[in-house]
């Protein structure tokens, strides 16, 4: 397997020159002229070495290096610049740069340092866990979204909200940009009963570090006063707020305390819109405590389908009570039916039984006639979009795990469409 290199360089005619160089050398090569799509390729572990500009338009990579090692710390990361100055080359030795090429260089000295910072480095496979930014986990695109806005502030000291479902490990995240930003004062955490009781005594017990505030949703008036009075009048020791809160924050935070606290934010999505992250979630829980276990593709494609009671929380809890077992080998479907049973304490089709009860009651009492046909589509809603949600969209892959032709699906997806009680 051929080493893959991706080129970062916004001078067109010079990209095509070195790709062809490397090309010619037997290198896979893939090129932009854009950080953040370099990134992107980096998240999804793409490439086994970056060779990069210093200026990037207005941009310099040097600046946005951070964000590189924290989502592939273990990337060969070359670079190379016209500014042929000592203040470029220190920069990039104290970043951790393996090789800086003052322009203009030979393209066969580029090509041998290439090969150098390789030769300890296999071609990189895409790892089963995918981490990100601090050993978070996603290849999605929104969890890389989350990955770059969490490198952008952990430059900075600003105020963040993270906001996403309950469970969705918001707290997590706001826990791992603490860590990564090397805060040193106390790192205290609080949620809307401590913070009434302690009010803002809280600023004192945390001055020098981090206040991570969580259910901003559930805030009082009074807890709303010291955040705002806080954020809006800060002093030289004050520690940085960081909040979580569900996307619907601004139904119930005032509007000028949520301005201040959403200079920075970061959205974390569902685990419905997180495609293969689900599996990949999974794996990394499962070997949290005990020897990682093969998972084929009818256990991806289970897990990533499955609708998960308290999001990446409940998925957690699923994968520890199943690493607890000490159980060897490959992970059965059945394995985890029975995890998700135990911790439900229901059985699925018994939810959905009385769900269909509670459905007809509610449309005999407006008065409604072909029940059966409405609840049918209601059904079907919530099957197809888990289905379509878990083949990343997908109708013929989608069809097969339903047990219908794609023809039947599309069809019936139709239907969908035409209902006047779609909401």
């Amino acid at each position: 397997m051929a080493h893959r290199v991706l080129i970062l360089e916004d001078d067109e005619s010079l990209r095509l020159v070195i790709a062809k160089a490397l090309s010619r050398a037997g290198f896979e090569v893939r090129a932009t002229a854009s950080t953040d799509a370099a990134l992107e390729r980096l998240v999804r572990r793409e490439v086994d070495v970056l060779l990069a500009d210093v200026l990037l338009g207005r941009e310099s990579f040097l600046d946005r290096l951070d964000e590189v090692t924290r989502v592939r710390p273990d990337i060969p990361v070359i670079i190379m610049s016209a500014q042929t100055t000592a203040r470029t080359a220190i920069e990039a030795g104290k970043a951790g740069v393996f090789e800086y090429l003052p322009k203009p260089f030979d393209l066969n000295d580029m090509v041998a340092v290439i090969k150098r910072s390789l030769e300890d480095v296999g071609p990189s496979l895409p790892s089963s866990a995918a981490p990100g930014f601090g050993g978070l986990v996603g290849r999605s695109p929104a969890m890389q979204e989350a990955f770059r806005a969490l490198g952008r502030l952990a430059r900075t000291a600003s105020p963040v909200l993270f906001t996403g479902p309950e469970g969705s490990g918001r707290a997590h995240c706001a826990r791992v940009l603490v860590s990564e930003t090397g805060v040193v004062g106390p790192v205290i955490e609080a949620g809307p009963a401590r913070m009434r009781r302690e009010g803002a005594g809280l600023l004192e017990t945390a001055a020098g570090g981090a206040l991570v505030l969580r259910r901003a949703d559930a805030w009082d008036d009074e807890t709303q006063d010291w955040v705002q009075e806080a954020l809006e009048n800060p002093r030289g020791d004050s520690p940085r707020i960081l909040a979580t809160a569900t996307p619907e924050i601004a139904r119930h935070m005032r509007p000028a305390l949520l301005s201040h606290l959403a200079i920075g934010r970061v959205q974390l999505p569902p685990l419905r819109e997180r495609g293969e992250d689900r599996a990949l979630l999974f794996a990394h829980f499962l070997a949290e405590q005990s020897p990682a276990r093969e998972m084929d593709e009818e256990v991806r494609q289970y897990i990533n389908a499955q609708v998960w009671a308290d999001e990446v929380l409940g998925m957690k809890r699923v994968a520890l009570h199943l690493s607890m077992q000490g159980a060897r080998g490959p992970l059965r479907v059945a394995e985890i039916e029975a995890a998700i049973q135990e911790f439900s304490g229901r059985d699925p089709a018994a939810d959905l039984t009385e769900a269909a009860a509670r459905f007809f009651g509610a449309s005999l009492a407006q008065g409604e006639t072909e029940i059966s046909e409405k609840a049918q589509l209601a059904v079907d809603r919530g099957l197809f979009s888990a289905a379509l949600d878990a083949t990343q969209g997908v109708r013929q892959d989608a069809a097969k795990l339903l047990g219908l032709n794609r023809n039947t699906l599309t069809r019936r997806l139709a239907a969908l469409e035409s209902d006047p009680h779609e909401a």
